[in-house]
């Protein structure tokens, strides 16, 4: 499995989740990541959503295209053994993380669940940052959870400044920006992005 690239977001709750709950949740969440990634082949039924996905297309179309996608999730989802409870909104994350071009590649459990989000380019990143920052990453990873557990923890999603500016580093090397711009670019998101939520 190559990690190289990918962002490292930790999914934090207070109070923690016990042990136990944290590793079933990257548990499942690692065999979703599974079964979407085996979707992404050349004979998958989602090619042709992935397809258009190469193309311009305004808001209405990608909708469209969103509502394709968590069809054809969903269904994977439940033939993959995804417990049915947990499928709504599983399949919301993936089809908009598909969207963005955003592709999950690895999950596990630590002091927090820490996912491990791809991006294909620095444009791409900078989508991944306003997803976290406006809160609706969070919102679609806190609504999974909360499927399985009977508290209600506050959850907070945390991007550390140096695996931030690490992934930015590698992607604007790979696409062969200046030095200038890139040492800009670096100065000016040099942050911790924490975002919180309430769920009562």
């Amino acid at each position: 499995m190559c990690l190289t690239g990918a962002l490292p977001v930790h999914l934090k709750s207070s109070p923690p989740l016990d042990p136990q709950t944290e590793k079933q949740s990257a548990e499942l969440w690692r065999e979703g990541v599974r079964i979407v990634s085996r979707m992404k082949n050349s004979q998958s039924t989602i090619t042709p959503q992935l397809k258009r996905l190469k193309q311009q297309l305004s808001d209405f179309e990608k909708d469209e295209v969103r509502e394709e996608l968590k069809w054809e999730i969903s269904t994977a989802l439940v033939a993959g053994g995804i417990p049915s409870e947990m499928i709504c909104t599983m399949k919301m994350v993936f089809a908009n993380l598909i969207i963005e071009g955003i592709e999950w590649v690895h999950t596990e459990p630590g002091d927090s669940i820490i996912l491990y989000l791809k991006c294909g380019s620095v444009e791409i990143l900078l989508n991944l940052r306003k997803m976290i920052l406006s809160g609706s990453l969070l919102r679609l990873l806190s609504d999974v959870i909360k499927q399985f557990i009977r508290s209600q923890p506050r959850f907070q999603l945390v991007v550390k400044e140096d695996d931030y500016n690490l992934t930015f580093f590698y992607l604007s090397t790979v696409a062969g920006n200046s030095s200038k711009l890139l040492y800009y670019q670096r100065h000016t998101i040099k942050m911790e992005m924490q975002v919180k939520q309430n769920t009562h």
